[in-house]
């Protein structure tokens, strides 16, 4: 049975081996140079690199409660910033939440499944079928 990491919805685990932090959350050279061009200030540039590597993992963007401090923690030392930059979002004031999202999604190519067009459907999709036609149903 595939653990619950493993999952089409995966979680984080209940315990990261170090070797696991290390593989999947140190942020490449790549990672951190875009990350810096992104944001300004250290605390904005920690949510946006943990954001990034959370989604890289659980390929959604999970509750913020639910990420573990290990995983922001590996990500601020990786990162070389200072100590007491802290991880969080001012949901109520600030949209930076949301456009961290979006910038997330840009830089891995990704597109939001909201708002696409396999949502809005084409002209033609929607149209009704004739009087009198008789649509086939196949069941696999």
């Amino acid at each position: 049975m595939a653990t619950v990491e493993r999952t089409a919805y995966p979680r984080f685990p209940k315990v990261f081996s170090l070797k696991e932090l290390r593989a999947c959350y140190i942020p490449s050279a790549e990672e951190l140079d875009w990350a810096t061009r992104s944001t300004r200030g250290q605390e904005s540039r920690l949510g946006l690199l943990v954001l990034l590597k959370v989604f890289q993992q659980l390929h959604h963007f999970p509750d913020l409660d639910t990420i573990p401090a290990s995983v922001t923690e590996l990500v601020r030392i990786s990162a070389g910033l200072n100590p007491g930059t802290r991880f969080g979002y001012d949901r109520k004031v600030s949209p930076t939440l949301f456009r961290h999202y979006r910038v997330v999604r840009e830089f891995l190519g990704i597109q939001a499944y909201l708002g696409t067009e396999a949502n809005e459907g084409d002209s033609h999709s929607c149209k009704p079928y004739p009087v009198g036609h008789c649509a086939v149903i196949v069941n696999g």
